[in-house]
C-alpha cells in the first residue's frame, strides 16, 4: 500500500504506538476497513440468521436429516462449480462493485423466499432452488471479499484484519441465532426472513461507503479461460499453497457439517426446541468471537504453522466430546471450546494463504480457498446420510475422529507447514 493510499484511508498514527492490546483492533485504524467490517457484520448477521431459519424450516417440512443435507449440498455444489469463475471475475473488476451486486442479489432472493412463506406456498424444492442460487451468489461474493482485505490494509495488518473480520462473523453468530430462534416463536418464520432481507440491504448500502480501490489485478484483454488456467497453474507450482488449501478442505468437509445437524440435536437429542437451537449455535459463536479476539491480539504472530496444526486437531477432538456429551448444558461448554479452536484454525489458514500468494493471482487463489466452504455442503450430505441410518451423534463423532487423524498426519508428514 502506497503512502498516498494510506493517507486517503488511514487515521493519523504516531510511530511506535501500536503496542500490546492496542494491536487487537489495529486494522480499525483504516477508515475504509471500518466500513467494510460494518458491511461484513450486517451480511453475516443475515447469513447466520438465514442458516438457522432455513435449517429449522427444512426440518419442519420434512423431519429428515437427509433433507438438511440436500439443501446444504445444493448451495455447496454450486459454490464449488462457480467459485473459480468468481475468482477470475474478482481479479478483473473492482471487488467493491462485485460485492455490492452480490449483496443486492442475496436480498432479492431472500425477498422471494419470504413471499413464498407468507403465502403458504413454500416447499422443499423451493428451498433447494434458492440454495443453488445462493451458492452462485456466494461463488462471486466470497473471492472478492477475501481478496479485498490486502487492498484495504498493509501486509503486517492482514492477520489482524482477517481475525477482526472473523470477529464480525462470529459476533453475528452470537446474537442472531439466539435472536432468530426467539423471533420464530414470536413472529414466525416469515417475519424472521424479513429481517434477513433488511440485513442484506444494509450490507450493500454500507459497502457504498468503502472508496473504490480501483485495483484490477489483471488486464481484461486476455480471455477468462487463460486467467483461470494461470491461477490453477500458480497453485500447482507451490507445494505450500497446496498443503494450506488441503488444510482448508478436509476439516470443513468432515467437521463443519455438525452445524447443519444442530436442528437434529435440538429436536431429537436434547429436546430443547428452536430456542435451544439458538443457544447451541450461539455457544459456538461466543467461543468463535473469543477466539477471533485472541488471534487478533497475537498481531503478526510468527508460529502460525504450529497454531494451524494444533487448532485443527483440537477442533476434531471437540466434536467428539460434543457428540458423546449427551447433556445440553455440558454441550454448550464444549461447543464454546469448539468455536475458539475453529476460529484459530480458520483465521490462521486464511492468513497463511494471503501472505503466500502474489497480488496478481490473489482473487483466483482465494476462489479456490472459498470452494472449501462449498465442501461443507457436500459434507453435510454425507454426514446427513450417516445420521439418517445411524444417528446424529455418531455421524459427528466419526467426522471429528477423522479430523483429528488428518491433523496428526499433516503434523508428521508436512514439516513445511510446521515452519510457517
Amino acid at each position: 500500500m502506497s503512502a498516498k493510499h494510506r493517507t486517503q484511508h488511514e487515521d493519523t498514527e504516531v510511530p511506535g504506538t501500536r503496542k500490546g492490546w492496542l494491536t487487537t483492533f489495529d486494522a480499525f485504524r483504516v477508515v475504509s476497513y471500518r466500513w467494510f467490517w460494518s458491511s461484513l457484520l450486517s451480511s453475516m448477521a443475515a447469513f447466520n440468521m438465514h442458516l438457522l431459519l432455513r435449517g429449522w424450516l427444512v426440518y419442519e417440512l420434512t423431519g429428515s436429516p437427509r433433507a438438511l443435507g440436500l439443501v446444504s449440498a445444493s448451495a455447496g455444489v454450486t459454490l464449488i462449480a462457480l467459485a473459480p469463475m468468481g475468482g477470475v471475475v474478482a481479479d478483473r473488476v473492482d471487488k467493491r462493485h462485485l460485492m455490492i451486486a452480490a449483496q443486492s442479489a442475496s436480498a432479492l432472493l431472500a425477498v422471494v423466499v419470504t413471499i413464498l412463506i407468507y403465502t403458504g406456498a413454500i416447499m422443499l424444492w423451493h428451498l433447494v432452488v434458492a440454495s443453488v442460487l445462493s451458492g452462485a451468489i456466494f461463488a462471486f461474493n466470497l473471492p472478492a471479499r477475501q481478496a479485498i482485505v490486502p487492498e484495504l490494509v498493509e501486509k503486517d495488518r492482514i492477520m489482524n484484519a482477517i481475525a477482526i473480520g472473523g470477529g464480525a462473523m462470529h459476533l453475528s453468530r452470537v446474537v442472531f441465532p439466539a435472536v432468530g430462534g426467539l423471533l420464530v416463536s414470536i413472529i414466525g418464520i416469515a417475519g424472521s426472513y424479513s429481517i434477513v432481507v433488511f440485513c442484506y440491504i444494509a450490507a450493500a448500502v454500507l459497502l457504498l461507503k468503502v472508496p473504490p480501490t480501483g485495483v484490477r489485478a489483471v488486464a481484461t484483454s486476455a480471455s477468462v479461460r487463460f486467467h483461470l488456467a494461470e491461477g490453477l497453474s500458480y497453485i500447482r507450482r507451490s507445494s505450500v499453497l497446496v498443503s494450506l488449501l488441503l488444510m482448508a478442505v478436509v476439516p470443513i468437509l468432515l467437521g463443519m457439517p455438525y452445524l447443519m445437524l444442530m436442528p437434529v440435536f435440538a429436536q431429537d437429542v436434547f429436546h430443547v426446541g428452536v430456542r435451544g437451537l439458538g443457544f447451541l449455535m450461539a455457544a459456538v459463536a461466543v467461543g468463535a468471537l473469543v477466539g477471533s479476539i485472541s488471534v487478533a491480539s497475537l498481531g503478526d504472530f510468527r508460529r502460525k504453522g504450529l497454531l494451524l496444526l494444533g487448532s485443527v486437531s483440537l477442533f476434531g477432538l471437540g466434536l467428539i466430546l460434543f457428540a458423546l456429551s449427551g447433556n445440553f448444558y455440558l454441550s454448550l461448554v464444549v461447543l464454546f471450546c469448539v468455536g475458539v479452536v475453529n476460529t484459530g484454525y480458520l483465521a490462521t489458514n486464511n492468513t497463511l494463504i494471503q501472505t503466500n500468494v502474489d497480488d496478481q493471482v490473489r482473487g483466483r487463489v482465494m476462489s479456490i480457498y472459498v470452494m472449501t466452504f462449498g465442501f461443507n455442503g457436500v459434507g453435510v450430505l454425507l454426514v446427513g446420510e450417516v445420521a439418517e441410518h445411524l444417528d446424529a451423534p455418531v455421524a459427528v463423532a466419526i467426522g471429528g475422529a477423522l479430523v483429528v487423524l488428518f491433523g496428526l498426519v499433516m503434523l508428521l508428514r508436512q514439516p513445511a507447514l510446521r515452519r510457517l
